[in-house]
């Protein structure tokens, strides 16, 4: 069986801690970005496009007599295979170079993000061939490429302030009216946050046990589909939210105690002033 590590509320999570921007921030911009599930359907090949106009370039268009089909002076969607079939592309350019493969990797999108190969340092990658077994290994490495992308094109301040129009100008360029993806980041967001306050509400609750609704709000919100059941946001801690407790401390490599503590506290990005509890 098949299996594909797929985005967590954590990885949200930390990836608004490394932005310093609200969870819903990336939330919105990945609805928009990002084109649905970072892997091709069935498989554990992270979906990619091979774009032969950057493959000539790269090889000193040495191949574009003998294979116009990989390799062209100028952007075409005509040889688009897509799906398994842009592997198919991917790996005749590999061949054709003498087996090297940096060329067609460098000249390839990748992941959720279709961060180009070349692109790999402002990625977060020293070498081209890392970047790309990164992008093999789960959707995590892809929002984080995408994050450290952001960082590196100096776009994190435009995420900041909510600047939709700046951001999506600097991401997607010029025709990021026409296609209103700004428009669409800041509806995007408005959903994402409003979902965050009602989640974060928890209905009437006694001041007492305030802390505790914030931090079953919290879990609810990082573990996402990681959680079996979401916690009932009360503020009764009782041996479900223990339980949600050391899935979220095994999945961030914490020791799965069950403790309510300052560490707990600050890996989940949240206050609970005095409250330290531990399972009965």
């Amino acid at each position: 069986m098949i299996k594909v590590q797929y985005l967590r509320g954590s990885d949200f999570l930390a990836a608004a801690r490394k932005l310093d921007v609200d969870p819903s921030v990336v939330r919105a911009v990945a609805e928009v970005e990002a084109r649905g599930s970072g892997y091709i359907k069935g498989t554990n090949l992270p979906c990619i496009l091979f774009e032969g106009h950057h493959f000539s370039k790269y090889t000193d268009r040495r191949f574009d007599s003998e294979a116009p089909h990989l390799s062209y002076r100028r952007w075409t969607k005509v040889h688009y295979k897509g799906g398994r079939g842009e592997y198919d592309r991917l790996v005749e350019a590999i061949n054709i170079n003498d087996d090297n493969p940096d060329p067609a990797l460098l000249s390839t999108s990748w992941g959720m993000f279709q961060i180009m190969g070349f692109n790999h340092e402002l990625a977060g990658f020293l070498d081209v061939r890392d970047f790309v077994n990164a992008m093999a290994d789960n959707e995590a490495e892809h929002l984080m490429a995408f994050v450290n992308f952001i960082i590196g094109t100096g776009l994190a301040d435009e995420l900041r302030s909510r600047d939709w129009a700046r951001f999506a100008r600097g991401y997607n360029g010029p025709a990021y009216a026409k296609n209103k993806y700004d428009v669409k980041m800041a509806a995007a967001f408005a959903r994402k946050l409003k979902e965050q306050e009602e989640q974060l509400a928890g209905g009437e609750i006694s001041p007492e046990r305030g802390d505790a609704v914030l931090l079953q709000a919290t879990l609810n919100a990082v573990l996402g589909d990681d959680l079996t059941e979401k916690l009932v946001v009360d503020g009764w801690v009782g041996p479900k939210t223990f339980s949600a407790i050391r899935k979220f401390q095994k999945l961030n490599g914490m020791e799965p105690t069950g403790l309510i503590n300052r560490d707990l506290c600050e890996a989940l990005g949240i206050s609970m002033g005095a409250v330290e509890l531990e399972e009965a």
